[in-house]
Parts: structure tokens; C-alpha cells; sequence
């Protein structure tokens, strides 16, 4: 069985493969921010608040650019935008670890804002560029694939560190090793210039015509259950090392070991993600998946209200380990019936919405989670609101379902342009 997963993934077009690999090489530097950031920052004297008020001017970069860009790239070509994206990513991340290092922080913000500029280019147009240059039967392994960058890098990041900081931990610093993923991200401009094929491109979109040219009744529905897990993840998933470092303990070594660990269930799991979607449908993958993930959530937050047992933190992190999975498994699928259920000329719309959505929703979590840090506010209490939103949305995500069930009754299913590969 395994045999024919990887098989089928193999036939997704090669084109859609190395755009993947430059995606592998610019999220490294996410994902490095994800694991090591907010221990640095600590380093350098940052205190919680201050941690999520710089990584807020990332969000709010991207809530700014998103949806212009998406207005902008309908009917245009997508390559050029991922060539910008593989040399300015890495450039400026460099920069800001350059003007964190010498102490020029209100540099560090600007160069912050620029940074989350930058990565729209890629994060708007990767899904409309895929969905329009992949033949539809492998639309979920492409899909799958492109989900599964984000928990391999994060993978990558985490046992990296590890492996250098247990080679020299005075070497290899939390600065140390953010300056090599940074570094490493160059290597998607060998990706991005690989890249060879005649794009199929949307139709144009007038901007005078935009109000009435998109189905934003659809739009608006099928944004809505994501604005809610946005909101809640923003609250939880940038602090979870926070968490792990102030109620139990567990320094950034550790930390990138577990991650490590938690996204490589992620990427198995995820290998099977269509073959599941595809014999039991949509609701088992993102509906039953994210509520077992919900409730691993709780559980791992609720270990602060008896932290003082020795046990405590190795049920948050079994909690945290089947968490990860769980909940990441669901974004291919949820992604494919969104982009399906809104229809060919509303998808670079949609992704837009998405990118603006989860970051402007991170960005002003990330100003709640600062102003309840300040105030003195629990980790487990600030989780709690993550629960109680996710849950909200799974209820959404399950009347969304069955409307796309309902529309796909009573038409067929719209047949997406594709390349001859």
C-alpha cells in the first residue's frame, strides 16, 4: 500500500516538484523563526511581550499586501513572483539578524514588516499555481505535498539544531543556527529558475469589475471557519515554545528535538491523507482529525494547572507530539474542497484571503497574547480560547461540507485547465 502512495506522488509534474523545493528552502527560514526566535529573542533580553509586538509587524506586512497582490496577479503569470520571493527572503532575514545583533531593534521591525512583504510572494501564489498547472486527478498529491513542506522544514529545523547545538552548544547558538537557515533559503533560487513550463494563467479580473466579478457569498463562507482556527492558532502555535520553556522547563535543545519528532508524524500521516479524503470523505479528514487534535490541545495546556508533578510535562509533550499531526493533516484537504467549492475564478482570491486571514488574524492574536502576558494571564487560560474556537470551527467546517456535497450533487464538478506534461 505504501508502494502505491508513493507512486502516486510521483506522478505529480515536475514543474510542481521543484516549485515545491524552492517552497522546502524559503519556508526552512519560517520554520526556523517557529523553533529557535522567541529563545533567541529571550537571549537578547526580550521579555514575552516584546517577542510577539516584533513578530506582529510580519502579520501585519502580509494583512496589507495579501489581498492587493491577490487582485493583482488574476491573469497574470506566477513564476516571476516566486524568482522574487527565493532572493529577498533570505536577504532579508539576514539583515534583520544582522540589525537584532548590533542592537538596532527599530530597524529590526522595519526589516520585520519588509520580511512579511516579501513572503506573500509565494504564499499567495503557490495554491492558484498549482491548481491551474496540475492535472486534476493530482490535485490532492500536489496538494499533500505542498502541506507537507511546512512539517518537513519544521523537521529539518528542529533535528539541526539539535544535531549542532549537541556539537557545540557555544558555537552553535540560537543566532548561529538562524544565520545558516537563513543562508540555506538561497538555495530556492536553483528551484525557482528550474521551473519550466507554459503557465496556464487565469482569466483577468478589471478592478472596476472585482465587486461583482467574484462569488463573495462563497468567498465570504468558505474564509470564515479558517478566520476562526487563524484567530486561535495565532493565540497558541508562535508561543508554544514559551510554554514548554516557562511552565516546564524545556530549552530550545529539547524543544527542536521534539518538533523534530512531531513533524515527522506529520509528513507519515500525511502520505495518506488522499487515500483517506478519498474513501471516507472529506469530514473524517478535517472534521474528525481536528477535533482528536482539539482535544490533545486541552490536554497539553491544561498540564500548567499541575505543572509541579514531575509527569506533567511528559503528558504535554506526548500531547503536543499527537497534536501536530492531527491538525496539520487536515489543511491539504480542507484547502482542495475550499479552493473546489468556490469555483475556478474565485481560487487566487481565496488563497489571497487565506494569507491575509492567518496572518492578520496571527498579527493581532499576537497583540492579545502580549497585552494578556502583560496582564499576567496563564498559558493554559490563553490556550483555552484556541480550544474553544477550534471547536467552533470544526461546527463550520462541517456545515461548509455539506454544502460543497449538495453543490456537487447537482452539477458536475468545474474540470480545471491543466498542462500536457
Amino acid at each position: 500500500m505504501f508502494k502505491q502512495v508513493l507512486l502516486d506522488f510521483a506522478n505529480v509534474p515536475r514543474p510542481i516538484l521543484h516549485l515545491i523545493g524552492a517552497v522546502f528552502f524559503i519556508q526552512l527560514i519560517d520554520a526556523s523563526l517557529f523553533i529557535l526566535f522567541n529563545f533567541y529573542l529571550e537571549k537578547l533580553g526580550f521579555i514575552d511581550s516584546q517577542m510577539a509586538e516584533l513578530m506582529a509587524y510580519k502579520y501585519a506586512a502580509i494583512v496589507l499586501f495579501a489581498f492587493p497582490l491577490g487582485l493583482y496577479i488574476k491573469g497574470k503569470k506566477l513564476l516571476y513572483f516566486f524568482r522574487v520571493a527565493s532572493i529577498s527572503t533570505p536577504s532579508l532575514m539576514l539583515l534583520m539578524l544582522t540589525s537584532l545583533h548590533y542592537g538596532y531593534y527599530d530597524i529590526a521591525e522595519v526589516l520585520m514588516f519588509v520580511f512579511g512583504v516579501s513572503s506573500i510572494f509565494i504564499k499567495v501564489t503557490a495554491l492558484p499555481f498549482i491548481i491551474l498547472n496540475t492535472p486534476k486527478p493530482k490535485h490532492s498529491e500536489a496538494l499533500t505535498l505542498y502541506f507537507q513542506i511546512f512539517s518537513a522544514t519544521a523537521f529539518f529545523a528542529g533535528i539541526s539544531n539539535y544535531v549542532l547545538n549537541s556539537i557545540s552548544a557555544s558555537f552553535f547558538t540560537e543566532e548561529t543556527v538562524l544565520w545558516i537557515f537563513a543562508c540555506l533559503g538561497y538555495c530556492s533560487v536553483y528551484f525557482t529558475f528550474k521551473i519550466n513550463l507554459v503557465e496556464n494563467i487565469s482569466n483577468p479580473i478589471p478592478l472596476k469589475a472585482i465587486f461583482r466579478s467574484y462569488d463573495w457569498r462563497k468567498i465570504g463562507y468558505a474564509t470564515f471557519p479558517t478566520l476562526l482556527i487563524a484567530i486561535g492558532a495565532g493565540l497558541t502555535i508562535p508561543f508554544i515554545n514559551l510554554f514548554f520553556l516557562n511552565v516546564h522547563g524545556i530549552d530550545s535543545k529539547s524543544f527542536s528535538l521534539f518538533g523534530a519528532m512531531s513533524f515527522v508524524l506529520v509528513v507519515l500521516v500525511m502520505f495518506f491523507v488522499p487515500k483517506i479524503r478519498r474513501k471516507y470523505g472529506y469530514n473524517v479528514v478535517i472534521n474528525g482529525f481536528q477535533v482528536l487534535a482539539v482535544v490533545a490541545l486541552f490536554v497539553m495546556a491544561s498540564t500548567e494547572w499541575y505543572q509541579h508533578y514531575k509527569w506533567a510535562s511528559m503528558i504535554a509533550i506526548v500531547a503536543f507530539l499527537v497534536r501536530q499531526p492531527l491538525m496539520q493533516v487536515a489543511s491539504p484537504a480542507i484547502s482542495e474542497m475550499t479552493l473546489y467549492y468556490v469555483g475556478k475564478k474565485n481560487q487566487e482570491m481565496i488563497a489571497a484571503l487565506n494569507a491575509s486571514i492567518w496572518s492578520g488574524s496571527w498579527f493581532f492574536s499576537s497583540l492579545i497574547f502580549a497585552f494578556l502576558r502583560k496582564q499576567q494571564i496563564a498559558y493554559v487560560n490563553i490556550f483555552m480560547l484556541t480550544v474553544i474556537l477550534y471547536f467552533v470551527a470544526t461546527i463550520v467546517y462541517y456545515r461548509l461540507i455539506k454544502a460543497f456535497k449538495q453543490n456537487e450533487a447537482q452539477a458536475e464538478p468545474e474540470i480545471l485547465p491543466h498542462s500536457s506534461f
